[in-house]
Order: structure tokens, then sequence, then C-alpha cells
């Protein structure tokens, strides 16, 4: 069980790797398209 106290830095951070994953997936896909 997370800590309360300890969700919200978490949350963000697995926010901020999801959104870097992402970009970079599609900053691959591009390079390949291109």
């Amino acid at each position: 069980t997370p800590v309360p106290g300890g969700v919200g830095p978490l949350t963000i951070a697995m926010l901020m790797k999801n959104t870097l994953m992402a970009a970079t997936l599609h900053h691959s896909r591009r390079k390949k398209l291109v």
C-alpha cells in the first residue's frame, strides 16, 4: 500500500516517465517514417 504523502510525487514521476516514453516512441517512429 502506498503512503498518502508519497502518492503525489510518485504519480507525477510515473506521468513524466510515461510522457517521456511516449515522446521517445513518437520521435523514433517519425524518424523511421522519414
